[in-house]
């Protein structure tokens, strides 16, 4: 019990000793699990969980949380079910082991699908209960503080891990005591030479400094005192991790990053803080552009503090954090101090806006794929260099820096997104995909039958948008599959139609080809995956099928224009309607469109089973690209003349290339969307009547 007296002693000190036995209930069965086994540093094993549980006795957390410390590594290692730690421990102690708890049961094609999934599992533990992401970050903690033990490809990929995953993480939660260590460890372990080259130079750099800090301290506490303002301050030392980041992104050299001195002033009231704001300014010279009011706008994980940066002595820059004692204690522990300083209050500004952010990772989860673009998503948000925008009505929506009108949408909410059409950015009509700055108004103009476009994938940045736009292409994509494949079935079938047949022999059908409902099946039609005939021979006897195969295999498919996504015209010869086709049944895109004489349908013979008879509906409608060449001689304003008798026939260009071809002649190709056949024999004999125009042809 030996290792159990000095967490026993720190429990102490704010459990009451019913509390106290339980905890070490907790931790005899956690010891008689873990008994012969050995850490990696030849430790016995259950030194880990001690020194787990000590971390978060720091910060006075509940004794379900200390158990749940203790015992977070029986699941996995010992076989310990949930159960058995149910029954002496209660529900919540068990949840929060399982919480914790690796994935191992699931074999993964990749370590880092494994990793992804890993890390999925524990967010969404994390979204039922906060406290689960504290037992990890502790569990971390100590895993970095005992990492010297391990190969060197381990290390190097647990820091990775470390600086890439949990560090944001713990600032996120605005733990930065946590975070800052994790960093310092995590930097020294995966650069082990660039971090005490480092140290060293940093060392050497603050004892050349010592007397300018004191002096600037000197100078702000005097005028404290002469204004008779209660606040102290302390020199602020930037950790080696920073700087290093510092150095990398501005590309910087250390002189020039130690070239700005910190100073952290703590007062007793936020009135207080913005007084000793003006008293700063009058004392240095602030640097335009550098003040920050997290106060009034806290930051994402509910850091609150004033942001100024001065001209000090010798034009030195020097960085000055205004805050109150309670801030201070916050930006250190973030939700860490709901346990550690228990007030009047339900919960403190950190721990609201985690539940917020949480709130969105659950929203994220349900829309993303798979494991590794939940992962990539999340990352995102755990990077937020902030820019605060308002609602018309007022109201702060926080997005990360780069992000788009249509990130605000969705910020504001998924059916916003969906449907936005427009936007406008301080009353001003502007571009979806205009980059938002701070203090901007934006007002999103929707429209009922508006939709997602796929091209806003390559400017949008926070998770949220990307999940949501990429989970509605998707169900569309699926939706058209679905509906182009019954059609392609029907066809087959010819004088019967899918509702003649019961729910349960379709249902038979898809158990038989392996999907889980027919839709699928009517999907993998649509996408090129499956033959229709295959499945019109499981819905009909063989003879009658017989009977009716030659003629379906002779009527076409209309094409009406409007199929969407899974129905796609050639680049290659752009086949407009009245134009003989023919369809190229491509896997996993649907059919595409081809005019019959196209060189790239010539070995048509060669494999019938991938193309399929198609024709034109009767009454189409829309708009076709089409490519057109024109010959003409080199006279004055001949593009301007060819153009305006486009445009006057009602046809869009949507591009013009000029092949100049000698001193004499040009060929102008242009491609535009026209009606139909008739729509552009009617443009080309308009054209055709210039003295100019060599030779008019339409582009094969």
């Amino acid at each position: 019990m030996y290792l159990f007296a000095g967490l026993k002693e720190q429990l102490g000190t704010y459990l009451d000793n019913e509390q106290v036995k339980q905890v070490e209930q907790a931790y005899v069965m956690a010891r008689d699990a873990h008994h012969g086994q050995l850490r990696s540093s030849g430790d016995p094993y259950i030194t880990h969980p001690v020194a787990v549980a000590r971390i978060l006795a720091e910060y006075h957390l509940d004794p379900q949380s200390i158990m749940a410390a203790l015992l977070h590594d029986v699941i996995e290692d010992c076989d310990v079910s949930k159960e058995e730690i149910a029954e002496p421990f209660g529900e919540q102690v068990a949840e929060l082991v399982e919480g914790v708890s690796k994935l191992t049961q699931i074999k993964f094609q990749t370590r880092a699908e494994a990793q992804a999934e890993n890390f999925r599992k524990m967010m969404m533990a994390m979204v039922q209960d906060i406290r689960v992401i504290l037992i990890k970050l502790a569990d971390r903690l100590h895993n970095m503080r005992t990492l010297g033990s391990l190969k060197p490809e381990k290390r190097r990929r647990i820091a990775n891990e470390t600086l890439e995953i949990y560090a944001p993480i713990a600032l996120r939660l605005g733990m930065y005591g946590i975070r800052s260590e994790l960093e310092d460890l995590g930097f020294s372990a995966l650069y082990p030479m660039r971090y005490r080259v480092l140290k060293e130079s940093v060392k050497k750099a603050r004892g050349n400094r010592k007397e300018i800090v004191n002096t600037i301290i000197g100078s702000i506490q005097e005028r404290m005192d002469a204004e008779a303002i209660d606040a102290r301050v302390v020199g602020r030392e930037k950790d080696l991790f920073g700087i290093f980041r510092k150095m990398r992104e501005k590309k910087a050299s250390l002189a020039e990053v130690m070239d700005v001195y910190g100073f952290r002033v703590i007062a007793d009231t936020e009135d207080t803080c913005y007084r000793i704001l003006g008293i700063l300014h009058n004392l240095y010279v602030p640097v335009p552009g550098r003040f920050k009011d997290y106060i009034a706008i806290p930051k994402a994980n509910g850091y609150q503090s004033l942001h100024t940066t001065l001209k000090g002595p010798h034009g030195l820059h020097v960085e000055c954090q205004i805050r109150t004692e309670s801030m201070e204690q916050m930006a250190e522990n973030g939700v860490a101090a709901h346990w550690l300083y228990k007030s009047g209050k339900e919960s403190n500004p950190a721990e609201v806006r985690a539940r917020d952010w949480m709130r969105n990772l659950m929203e994220l989860q349900s829309r993303t794929g798979d494991s590794i673009e939940f992962i990539e998503s999340v990352k995102v948000d755990l990077f937020p260099n902030e820019v605060f925008v308002f609602t018309p009505n007022g109201s702060i929506i926080e997005l990360p820096l780069g992000a788009s009108a249509v990130d605000f949408a969705y910020a504001i909410h998924t059916d916003v997104g969906n449907s936005c059409i427009a936007c406008k950015i301080d009353r001003q009509l502007q571009p979806l995909n205009t980059p938002l700055h701070n203090g901007q108004t934006v007002e999103i103009i929707t429209a009922p039958g508006a939709r997602p476009n796929p091209s806003w994938l390559s400017f949008v940045i926070t998770g949220k948008a990307r999940a949501n736009i990429r989970h509605y292409l998707k169900n569309l994509r699926r939706d058209e599959a679905v509906n182009l494949g019954k059609r392609l079935l029907e066809k087959t079938l010819d004088t019967t139609t899918l509702d003649d047949y019961s729910d349960e022999l379709k249902e038979d059908i898809a158990k038989q080809t392996k999907h889980k409902t027919f839709e699928d099946v009517l999907a993998d039609i649509g996408l090129g995956q499956m033959a229709s005939i295959l499945v019109a021979h499981r819905l009909e006897p063989e003879e009658e099928e017989a009977k009716k195969e030659e003629s379906a295999e002779q009527r076409p498919l209309a094409i009406r224009g409007t199929e969407g996504l899974l129905v796609s015209y050639a680049k290659c010869c752009h086949p407009i309607p009245d134009d003989p086709i023919v369809a190229f049944v491509s896997a996993g895109r649907g059919i595409i469109i081809h005019r019959v004489e196209c060189n790239n349908v010539s070995d048509l013979h060669k494999s019938p089973d991938k193309f399929m008879p198609v024709q034109w509906e009767a009454d189409i409608s829309g708009e076709f690209s089409v490519e057109l060449r024109v010959d003409v001689f080199n006279e004055r304003g001949v593009l301007a003349k060819v153009t305006s008798v486009i445009a006057d026939a009602e046809a869009n260009i949507i591009n013009i290339d000029i092949d100049h071809q000698d001193g004499t002649t040009n060929a102008l190709n242009f491609l535009m969307t026209v009606r139909n056949r008739l729509h552009l024999a009617n443009i080309i004999r308009k054209v055709r009547k210039y003295s100019f125009v060599n030779k008019i042809q339409r582009s094969k």
